[in-house]
């Protein structure tokens, strides 16, 4: 390659040092194929931020500090709790499961629920379940309620469950001895694993508290 210079006012043709070469095209391709995997990365990223957010409380449920449900809400909660089998106790531990008819994972956590009663879960013998509603929920019962769940709904109209739960989030699940005492709150959807842990855990504790053996 060639290039014009001046030396001393006279045009001269000398050499020069040669350009740089023109980028090659597979260059393109490798910028390209980096760019999509740099999306790909922050849409797993995104993925598991929303997984983190909606389980952000449930791993220290179990610590959080027990403390006694209102009076009044704890006998509007027991008035659908009341155990299936005859041969239960009284007074049993409760499990309430305050939701919104328009949430979604609300949904989704009902359905696991409904499928602990169907299948009949040893963990649930002796345990009461109320679904306690938000008074804003917008779609009819049968629109979101499972069926084995339906007898055990309470309308939240008054607001007085939630605020003696402390309700910020739903779903929310809260784990209540037979005396009223909150063992434990579970705010996102959970694993029925998990959910079977914490059952066994209300009642171990629920029968030391009461005597029960």
């Amino acid at each position: 390659m060639t290039a014009e210079c001046d030396i001393d006012g006279t045009r001269s043709t000398t050499a020069a040092a040669p350009g740089l070469p023109a980028r090659p095209a597979f260059g393109d391709r490798i910028r390209a194929r980096a760019a999509v995997a740099f999306v790909v990365c922050l849409t797993a990223l995104g993925s598991l931020g929303s997984y983190a957010w909606r389980h952000r409380i449930q791993a220290a449920g179990l610590d959080a500090s027990p403390f006694r449900i209102d009076v009044a809400a704890w006998r509007s909660v027991l008035t659908v709790a009341a155990a299936q089998n005859p041969s239960c106790p009284p007074a049993i531990p409760v499990v309430i499961l305050y939701v919104s008819g328009s949430c979604v994972h609300c949904r989704a956590e009902l359905g696991r629920w409904s499928r602990l009663v169907r299948d009949g879960k040893e963990e649930l013998r002796c345990t009461g379940i109320a679904v306690v509603a938000a008074p804003n929920s917008a779609a009819s019962p049968a629109a979101w309620l499972p069926t084995e769940l339906a007898a055990t709904l309470l309308w939240d109209h008054d607001g007085a469950v939630a605020r003696a739960l402390h309700v910020r989030l739903v779903p929310l699940a809260a784990y209540v001895t037979s005396a009223g005492i909150v063992i434990a709150k579970v705010a996102g959807e959970t694993s029925e694993t998990s959910t079977s842990r914490r059952l066994v855990d209300l009642r171990r504790i629920s029968d030391a508290g009461t005597g029960a053996q």
